[in-house]
């Protein structure tokens, strides 16, 4: 199965070679799918060394001249351009698409550096970003079409592996429009309480398990890959069915995935019980596996299900 880093820098060749306004910046070499960008479209194609600023200047300046520009890092280096980002693209009105790939803890073991555990939290405070964040590699090659064919500020939020897809589940047009998706939901026994386990990318799959798990309650898994801008009226009032909510992110919660939903909810005077599940607020050091990561930070579906039990008592 193909990643979604791969999936989308495939497609966006695909794009590339019958429109010559489309370019690719690289910062990282080390994706086989920009093989082909090297040797079949090298006039369209710019390998920008280690300097994610001076990259995403390149860019904009490009994006200014009508171009159809998409620079391609490890996610963790967002931080370092974000001056750029929102200087030289969001306040210039300079709409490049950046990928970002291995969000979370996806470069497990490498350490907290490459850990973007706080990508969300910043880039969506600067205006006008889009965020987002497919659970699976088709998503990722939809949004190729979308940004190519109406540019914006956009920040895909890009896994580096294929294994935690949930590859069976499909998105529709108006699915992809609307920013979100229902993609399960089972009854509980009668008169038991309902919620809605609300995630994205990554945790999805943990959200579906923790679901199956739970019989004594009704509930709901929505993907909101969406997560910026987020005035979404029909994620507030699929959300506002269940009388408990519950956001599943690898992210810190400060201002992250789970504060987004609870904003968005207080704006529309959507009032329910909230429970944020994320990563605790520190630099995780330990030398271990993503998976290990995550169930040693709280986040193992045993502790989700707990909580969740807990939580709707």
């Amino acid at each position: 199965m193909t990643s979604q880093r791969d999936a989308f820098i495939e497609r966006l060749f695909e794009r590339a070679v019958d429109d010559k306004d489309i370019y690719l910046i690289s910062v990282d070499m080390g994706a086989p799918s920009l093989d082909r960008w090297r040797a079949e479209l090298p006039e369209q194609f710019f390998a920008a060394g280690i300097s994610e600023q001076n990259a995403v200047n390149f860019a904009a300046g490009l994006a200014g001249a009508g171009k159809k520009v998409y620079i391609y890092f490890m996610a963790a280096w967002a931080a370092r351009c974000f001056e750029q980002i929102r200087y030289s693209c969001a306040l210039a009105d300079k709409p490049i698409t950046v990928l970002g790939n291995g969000v979370g803890l996806g470069y497990a073991p490498a350490g907290p550096a490459h850990y973007p555990t706080e990508d969300i939290a910043y880039m969506r405070s600067i205006c006008g970003v889009q965020i987002i964040s497919p659970a699976n590699s088709e998503v990722a090659r939809k949004y190729v079409d979308i940004t190519c064919d109406k540019p914006s500020l956009t920040y895909m939020r890009m896994e580096r592996t294929s294994a935690s897809e949930l590859a069976d589940v499909k998105y529709s047009e108006e699915d992809l429009q609307n920013g979100f998706k229902l993609i399960q939901h089972q009854d509980g026994p009668a008169n038991s309480p309902s919620v809605c386990i609300v995630s994205s990318g990554y945790m999805l799959g943990r959200a579906v398990t923790a679901c199956n798990m739970i019989k004594d309650a009704s509930v709901a898994v929505v993907d909101v890959f969406k997560s910026n801008p987020l005035d979404n009226a029909g994620l507030k009032d699929l959300l506002a069915k269940y009388e408990y909510i519950v956001t599943l992110e690898e992210q810190t919660l400060t201002a992250g995935f789970g504060s987004a939903i609870c904003e968005m909810l207080a704006d529309f005077n959507c009032h329910r019980p909230m429970l944020r599940k994320g990563l605790p607020n520190r630099f995780i050091f330990e030398n271990a596996s993503r998976d290990y990561l995550l169930d040693n930070n709280g986040l193992s579906v045993d502790n989700i299900v707990n909580d969740i039990r807990k939580f709707i008592k």
